[in-house]
């Protein structure tokens, strides 16, 4: 750990984490940490562990006197070669991403802590027009280059009646989809909704089932499933176990004569539903196994009386079954005007620029492809 006192605040860089409990403790009372799941204690320290190897971490913290007014849990990741510095887990989970701190001041305390640190950083679907996005930017005019990228968003239903209000607002073909594809499965046998938080006795059977379950689709063939990722399985087995340590896991299954179709992983945190991870049978794909176990998780989360449903991952077109409003991500990339820095950003440039002629040589042998099988049929 290196710290450097300014002025009241003393400014620590952690590279490793000894006692997550102390941590945990001292990052308590972070607004960001107690209200968004994806900066929550529990997400930050199973990434810190899981998914960073040795002296990756760079986790900066604020403190003012004893209390903690400031995190930034930052690890250095390797893409293409060059090292930058990520919020933990961005690369690898792709999910919402933010920094933790007390009120406005602390919170410029720590974007300049970062930037001090003198190395390319990027931020991941931060809140776009947020406090962060604003701050960052403010601090880092004249110490580097600051791009940004447009983000994908990520849907919510707000909670503010009941389950039957709610549902009589969709649509009639939405609700008329749902009621036939259930009763349609009923036809082939006994339908069972499990929504449940698993004692940690239970717990590792539970997660390999719904590991299971997600594999049996696109994602085990293309090896994204946490089954064939240890170090995703990894993740997501230990947050489940500090969840259900705290009855905030919900892990949900639809099945048919007792044989799971279908599962989510979900966690309840600040009176909000946040779904982690989702996945169904393909065998059973004509009967969107999928869609339905998400309509009851989707009530469970209004029979709970929460606040809103946080579907999580990105804006697929899908989603909008339930909602069309959605959280808002922007990506800011800085690169400090050090060697570093423009070591960087001459490398992202190239990459760009690599990427665009490879989309421009598909296109080209795309619309050849196209002509070629016109030529063909006139023929």
């Amino acid at each position: 750990m290196s710290s450097v006192t300014a002025g009241e605040l003393t400014v620590e860089t952690l590279r490793r984490i000894d006692s997550p409990e102390t941590l945990a403790a001292l990052w308590q009372g972070l607004p960001q940490a107690a209200q968004e799941f994806p900066q929550s204690i529990d997400w930050t320290l199973v990434a810190a562990e899981r998914l960073y190897g040795a002296d990756a971490l760079r986790l900066v913290q604020t403190r003012a006197g004893a209390e903690v007014i400031g995190l930034a849990p930052l690890g250095v990741s390797n893409g293409g070669g060059v090292e930058r510095l990520e919020i933990l887990g961005a690369t690898t989970l792709y999910e919402p991403c933010g920094f933790s701190y007390r009120d406005d001041e602390s919170l410029l305390a720590l974007c300049k802590a970062v930037i001090g640190l003198g190395r390319p950083l990027v931020l991941q679907r931060i809140a776009a027009d947020g406090p962060l996005e604003k701050t960052f930017r403010a601090a880092a005019r004249g110490r580097g280059q600051l791009l940004q990228f447009k983000a994908s968003g990520s849907p919510f239903v707000p909670i503010a009646g009941t389950w039957d209000e709610y549902f009589q607002t969709l649509s009639s073909r939405r609700r008329q989809d749902y009621r036939r594809a259930r009763r349609n499965l009923e036809k082939l046998g006994k339908v069972e909704v499990e929504i449940r938080c698993p004692e940690p006795a239970q717990l590792q059977a539970a997660m390999t089932e719904a590991m299971q379950v997600e594999a049996a689709s696109w994602k085990g063939r293309g090896g994204s499933a946490m089954l064939h990722n240890p170090r995703l399985s990894g993740f997501f087995l230990q947050l489940a176990e500090r969840l259900a340590r705290q009855g905030q896991l919900r892990l949900c299954f639809l099945r048919l004569d007792g044989v799971a179709i279908a599962m989510q992983v979900g966690a309840v945190h600040a009176g909000r539903w946040w779904v982690l991870k989702i996945g169904y049978d393909e065998r059973w794909a004509e009967h969107s196994p999928g869609i339905q176990l998400m309509w009851d998780a989707l009530r469970a989360a209004f029979d709970e009386r929460l606040s809103a449903f946080e579907m999580l991952g990105s804006a697929e077109p899908w989603l909008s079954i339930w909602t069309k409003q959605e959280r808002t991500y922007r990506t800011l990339a800085f690169y400090p005007y050090n060697g570093r820095g423009m070591i960087a950003l001459g490398a992202d440039i190239m990459r760009a620029f690599a990427q665009r002629l490879g989309a421009r040589s598909q296109a080209r042998a795309g619309a050849r492809t196209g002509a070629k099988a016109g030529s063909t049929q006139q023929e």
